[in-house]
């Protein structure tokens, strides 16, 4: 029989045959992985009612395929590194991502305002929120970007932005609203492309996911205002729709100024490939 060491041995080859000569189909795997795990859930026969076990169970099963998935991922490909969760956020490295602030900033400043929640709703939206931001930052900046490398630096910031915008379609499998839904990825690609730069330049992930966690709880806690979402209008719909697909495309665009001047780690991407 043969021992741990040789079965590591074994797929270790395996390992680098798949990312380094099909970058595309390996992150094609991570981005359809996650994205299908997810939806699963509301597919259980449960009465997913206010307060019922079904809602918890769908809830909780989401938040942790978001965790698994993403560990998984990121430990059988052995990604935590060049992913940047083992790399320090100093200082220097951090600059390039603070601007990104402005994304929970904007909202939080002229958004339609906050209503209090009770301590254990609170717990429960800030666990949420933070299984999204760790789950997409892991899977889209941490292993898609990075896999997507071996085909250069401008195909792997587009591609994980266009498989994470794609990704949001999945919305629709929980009764979101298609206008909504339809900014949503508009959005998200261009957040994409800001936050593949970002995180290229950085080195790290840390920042990323700070700024993911604060954007979505910055909109988690003001989509429970009350009337918001009781007979939204059409106009309102296309109106905050507007909004994030301008958001998404100011981060857009400060992506690619960072491109463009090769700033931080991208200069040295720029000269040496992946490893």
């Amino acid at each position: 029989m043969a021992n741990s060491r040789d079965s590591s041995v074994a797929i270790r080859p395996l390992r680098q045959k798949l990312l380094e000569r099909r970058p595309v189909a390996a992150a094609i795997l991570a981005f359809a992985v996650y994205s299908v795990s997810l939806p699963l859930w509301f597919l259980l026969p449960w009465e997913r009612g206010t307060a019922s076990v079904g809602a918890w169970v769908v809830m909780l099963g989401v938040d942790a395929t978001r965790i698994i998935v993403a560990v998984v991922f990121l430990s059988v490909w052995r990604m935590w590194r060049p992913s940047g969760f083992l790399t320090a956020p100093t200082w220097r490295r951090v600059m390039p991502a603070l601007p990104l602030l402005l994304l929970p900033a904007i909202p939080m400043v002229f958004g339609p305002g906050v209503v209090a929640q009770p301590g254990w709703k609170a717990a429960i939206i800030v666990f949420g929120v933070a299984t999204v931001a760790f789950g997409e930052e892991a899977v889209f900046r941490g292993v898609v970007l990075r896999v997507l490398l071996y085909r250069g630096l401008r195909p792997a910031v587009f591609g994980s932005a266009a498989l994470f915008g794609l990704m949001h379609v999945m919305n629709l499998a929980v009764d979101s609203d298609p206008i909504t839904v339809t900014a949503q990825v508009i959005m998200t690609f261009g957040i994409g492309i800001g936050f593949a730069a970002v995180a290229l330049a950085t080195g790290t992930i840390w920042p990323l996911l700070i700024v993911h966690f604060l954007m979505d709880l910055v909109n988690s806690v003001q989509a429970a205002v009350p009337g918001e979402n009781a007979g939204v209008a059409v106009t309102d719909l296309l109106l905050n729709g507007g909004i994030n697909v301008a958001l998404g495309a100011l981060t857009a665009i400060y992506g690619l100024w960072l491109l463009r001047r090769r700033t931080g780690m991208i200069r040295e991407l720029e000269s040496s490939p992946p490893r």
